[in-house]
């Protein structure tokens, strides 16, 4: 093997798949990344087994090779190098060296065969996605999952392909978030997986630039195709939970709030709720909501009053401040809409307008609160 490579072309390309690579094992290849060089281009592949990931540089080079080198090792000394060309060489199989204009830095490696065989197993189903969308839809539910692995099913999204849409949803029980994309383009295949978080962010990391990426579907496992990368994951075995049996139909009252304003009032007035609960409480009457806190522990409390339209009379309700934060941040528009029941209810919060073709909806748990009356 002997190759040359910019430090910040190998640096970004270490950085997309060192992610991978398990902090802690006992099985010591996992800790590398194999590198395999053929016709100019340098394959990097990192694995825990579960999730292995692939990424395809260009590089000046007329030879062939494969070596397992450690991640950690490998990504610290490319950090730490200054911008100029790296020339990497094998030597004699179980040692690669890294040559600069003024350094040589010799790292011990491992034989290929010692790395796992990644087989990509094929694929039964199959759709491609912009970029832009997948990121997007992945993003907006990837916060409310769940990191309970006592209920694994849970710990990834929901993803469906059915009826010319397709559906991400997130939920940890306590709140959930549901993005449609809607006039996806038509496709005979139904899709239903649950693929886990681990992936899909470092399907994120890899992302960049990526126009179109096609996902195909197996009886267990995903794969996101990209320029540069492939990602392949198992999916999470598991049945996902009736998520639209929780999904209120009948919350007939409805808050109107400017988002920023909102968001700016919760993270004043959470600053003075209690540490274990994170408890705020919305007072809304037709014209405005006043957000209340109050940690007993410290003696501290805090309300502040914002502008809004609410369609009925006056309720007031209960929220963990950090999960509402969560869901607001994830809307894109100037303001969002609450559907609400009751205090003891939960709320349906989504933007006052939906973008084109995508439909965005949370929920959220209530707290239970004393009543009170103004």
């Amino acid at each position: 093997m002997n190759f040359t490579i910019s430090k910040a072309e190998l640096y970004e390309a270490l950085h997309k798949v060192v992610g991978v690579v398990p902090q802690k094992t006992t099985i010591s290849i996992l800790t590398c990344i194999l590198m395999q060089l053929k016709g100019r281009k340098l394959e990097l592949t990192g694995t825990d087994l579960e999730i292995s990931v692939s990424y395809t540089l260009d590089v000046e080079s007329d030879e062939e090779g494969e070596v397992a080198v450690p991640a950690k090792l490998l990504i610290e000394i490319v950090r730490e190098l200054p911008d100029v060309p790296i020339r990497i060489v094998s030597e004699s199989g179980d040692k690669i060296v890294l040559k600069t204009e003024k350094g040589e830095y010799k790292i011990a490696a491992q034989p290929r065969e010692d790395f796992p065989n990644i087989i990509m197993e094929e694929s039964e189903q199959s759709f491609a996605i912009s970029g832009e969308s997948l990121a997007q839809m992945t993003n907006k539910t990837l916060f409310a999952v769940s990191t309970d692995e006592l209920r694994p099913a849970l710990t990834g999204i929901n993803v469906e392909l059915v009826d010319r849409k397709l559906i991400f949803v997130g939920t940890d029980g306590h709140r959930l978030s549901k993005v449609t994309h809607k006039n996806f383009p038509p496709s005979e295949q139904k899709v239903k997986m649950i693929v886990p978080t681990k992936a899909l962010n470092l399907m994120l990391r890899n992302l960049e630039n990526s126009d179109q990426v096609k996902v195909q579907v197996g009886e267990d496992h995903v794969q996101f195709r990209m320029a540069r990368a492939v990602i392949y994951s198992k999916l999470i075995n598991g049945t996902y939970p009736n998520y639209e049996r929780v999904l209120p139909v009948d919350n007939d009252k409805h808050l109107r709030v400017n988002r920023e304003l909102l968001i700016s009032t919760l993270r004043r007035v959470s600053i003075f709720s209690s540490s274990l609960t994170n408890q705020v409480r919305l007072v809304i009457s037709p014209n405005e909501v006043t957000i209340h806190s109050e940690d007993i522990e410290f003696g501290a409390e805090a309300k502040e009053s914002i502008p809004a339209s609410f369609d009925s009379d006056w309720m007031q309700i209960g929220y963990n401040s950090v999960y509402l934060l969560d869901e607001l941040r994830h809307i894109d528009s100037d303001e969002v809409v609450f559907d609400l029941r009751d205090s003891g209810s939960a709320a349906i919060i989504h933007p006052d307008e939906q973008a084109e073709n995508e439909e965005i909806l949370m929920l959220l748990m209530p707290i239970r609160i004393t009543e009170e009356s103004e």
